[in-house]
């Protein structure tokens, strides 16, 4: 009989919110899982356009220079969303 337990440790994460246009949603998604293991970006609200791109702990500084430079070719606005826990 086993008696292991498993363990989920959930981690909390940096979350950023941004109204951005449809058309660039697809690019902003592909750019940032190149980025894999420091962030997951998904879609919030896709009638307004909104996306969350949720930062793993330790990457919040490189990920806020990654997004101020995109933001030099993709209009992002940020953007408040309703109080919701940023983990996984």
């Amino acid at each position: 009989m086993d008696n292991s337990v498993i363990v989920k440790k959930q981690v909390t994460m940096v979350c950023r919110y941004f109204k951005v246009a449809h058309r660039d949603m697809v690019f902003l998604k592909f750019i940032l899982e190149a980025y894999e293991g420091m962030n997951v970006m998904s879609t919030v609200d896709n009638k307004a356009g909104i996306i969350r791109i949720a930062i793993m702990p330790g990457f919040v500084e490189d990920v806020d220079g990654l997004l101020a430079d995109l933001g030099k070719q993709v209009p992002m606005e940020p953007a408040l969303w309703h109080d919701e826990t940023c983990a996984f």
